[in-house]
């Protein structure tokens, strides 16, 4: 990912490193960042399933406090390692987006580049500022009984905070700083994998947009011929248009198969964050209309409110992708056909059709990420909630 453009993700570059998901950092350096980060989720992922074995009275509302919990350490571990066996992809990613950005380009033509790019930069910042503030905020709280004795000192030390309501093998009472620091060392990491692999989504999504758009804005010049000289002969002007052409179905073959590589990299874990999701949603609805404090309420809604971002933003960005691929077929009908020559029509006709099947990305060929699914996404979490909120 070597161009002059590479200030547009070094954000994604430093998220990735963090992860161990860069594919330019030293193997051995992403692996002991993985087994770390592996070790981490493990140990809490461990810990939910022991605190089953030894609670005595497990309840409806202790299930619905667990499973959420359980599935954020969950499908952020699946996250990680769904991206580690495609590092390589990621790689063969980065240099096509090099050699796009390497392109010869006219000023709109590079501007319709720069904007993409930046759109993709500003969004893997805010979420990173979101998700890093809100995580401090409740790290804060979480410790804010200790910090307020030190500040302000009572006779009796204040009641200590009990971020959910699970029992571990622990004494509680005793141990609770170290399973606070445990939570918070997990919100920590499952935050970053989660801005890590969303921001490097955004950032593949966002450059197949912009070459979209880059090639429709070609699509309606295919004839326009750009020449100081003026005169030019008939032949010279029939190789300039066919090469245009040729230009044009080159590059469309690039953006199919960066999507493509899309689609591999991104297809299972899609349909995991779908099931998962859902069922997270699901029990925390049912916590929001059941709450019977005001911590619990307020960590229901900020979990339902963060994994319906998650997964709007997942289907937004193939619904663009989609529009974006489809919107081609229109440029190509604007452009100049009707002057030039029947088997140049024929070879516009070719690409049209093509583009009548617009480019997708799927779950595993189970679920089309669009805007419209999406609402579906709703309509089943709400309806879960509703069937579950019945025992």
């Amino acid at each position: 990912m070597e161009h002059p453009e590479e200030h547009y993700y070094k954000v994604n570059r430093f998220l990735l490193s963090v992860t161990g998901l860069c594919p330019y950092q030293s193997k051995w350096r992403a692996r002991l960042i993985r087994a770390v980060l592996t070790v981490t989720m493990l140990i809490t992922i461990v810990l939910l399933i022991n605190s089953i074995f030894i609670t005595s009275d497990i309840t409806v509302d202790y299930m619905v406090d667990w499973i959420p919990a359980f599935l954020i350490v969950l499908i952020a571990l699946t996250n990680l390692y769904t991206r580690i066996i495609h590092v390589d992809k990621f790689r063969e990613l980065f240099e096509r987006m090099s050699r796009d950005w390497a392109l010869q380009k006219t000023h709109d033509e590079a501007k319709i580049m720069h904007e993409h790019a930046e759109t993709a930069r500003l969004f893997t910042l805010c979420c990173l500022s979101a998700a890093y503030i809100f995580v401090g905020i409740y790290i804060i709280w979480m410790f804010s009984s200790e910090v307020l004795d030190i500040i302000s000192p009572m006779n009796e030390s204040r009641p200590q905070r009990q971020p959910i309501n699970i029992q571990f093998f622990i004494d509680d009472e005793r141990y609770s700083y170290h399973v606070r620091t445990q939570i918070s060392v997990v919100l920590l990491v499952t935050t970053t994998i989660y801005i890590s692999c969303t921001g490097l989504f955004q950032t593949h999504a966002q450059h197949v947009c912009g070459m979209c758009e880059l090639l429709g804005y070609r699509a309606e010049r295919l004839f326009c011929v750009v020449k100081n000289e003026v005169a030019c002969d008939l032949n010279q002007k029939s190789q300039i248009s066919y090469g245009n052409i040729a230009i044009f179905v080159r590059q469309h073959c690039n953006i199919i198969k960066f999507v493509d590589i899309i689609e591999t990299c991104n297809t299972i874990q899609f349909l995991i964050d779908l099931i998962g999701h859902i069922i997270m949603m699901s029990l925390t609805l049912i916590q929001m209309l059941t709450f019977s404090n005001f911590e619990r309420a307020f960590r229901s809604i900020s979990v339902s409110i963060v994994g319906l971002c998650y997964m709007f933003m997942s289907c937004y960005m193939g619904q663009r992708i989609r529009d974006s691929s489809s919107s081609i077929c229109e440029k190509i009908f604007n452009c100049a056909w009707n002057n030039t020559v029947v088997p140049k029509q024929k070879a516009l006709l070719i690409i049209m059709m093509r583009r009548y099947r617009p480019l997708i990305l799927t779950g595993c060929k189970f679920y089309v990420m669009s805007l419209q699914n999406f609402g579906m996404i709703l309509q089943t979490t709400i309806s879960y909630c509703m069937f579950m909120r019945q025992f």
